[in-house]
């Protein structure tokens, strides 16, 4: 039997309760890591009755509503252009690129006209990144920011409707939000490729 080298303390007690705290401790920070790795943040934001995420990193900017300079021709839901740092940006409505309902023509009249005799506007502006040319999202409002574990999202119940395909699963809300709503607060998880598809030219 090979006797243990001076100085060896494998047999210690203490040192061998901490080499165990010290092995458990790394496990948990590989667990962290990995988690983390297989989460993705999403921008929250309410449009009508829903609540829809987007990827975070595919907005680049929010700022408050503001007056749309209409297009002519344009189906329903591009509201119309507006100046942003020096460019023209198409707004469209999320909802009503997503085919769920908008005002209609009159109702938007005289919500503008409402808006232009008090000054303020309602709602949201959310500029995404990238793209052929510049688009922004308009939304009721800003929620929150939300990490989501891909393993958490289900598979999305398609109802039909041009933005159905662009609708890519329903994530759970983490935490005291969802206890707070009874577990109903949860968000539609968005494809932005799929959705801006039909409006941004091919190339």
């Amino acid at each position: 039997m090979i006797a243990p080298a001076a100085g060896d303390t494998s047999d210690d007690p203490r040192i061998r309760r901490l080499l165990d705290e010290r092995t458990a401790a790394l496990a948990r920070r590989g667990v962290d890591i990995a988690h983390r790795a297989t989460t993705r943040p999403f921008l929250v934001c309410a449009a009508g009755d829903d609540r829809y995420g987007l990827p975070l990193d595919s907005v680049v900017q929010v700022v408050p509503a503001r007056t749309y300079t209409p297009v002519p021709g344009a189906p329903p839901e591009l509201l119309g252009l507006i100046a942003l740092s020096g460019r023209v940006v198409s707004v469209l409505s999320l909802a009503g690129a997503l085919s769920r309902p908008l005002p209609s023509r009159a109702d938007s009249a005289r919500a503008d006209s409402s808006r232009a005799e008090s000054s303020t506007a309602t709602g949201h502006i959310l500029v995404l990144r990238g793209g052929i040319a510049p688009v922004a999202l308009a939304v009721d409002r800003v929620l929150a920011v939300a990490d989501v574990d891909g393993a958490l999202t289900t598979e999305p119940v398609l109802t039909g409707g041009f933005g159905a395909d662009a609708v890519s699963g329903y994530a759970p809300a983490p935490g005291p939000e969802a206890a707070h709503q009874g577990g109903e607060a949860g968000f539609v998880v968005i494809d932005l490729p799929r959705l801006l598809r039909r409006y941004l030219p091919q190339g």
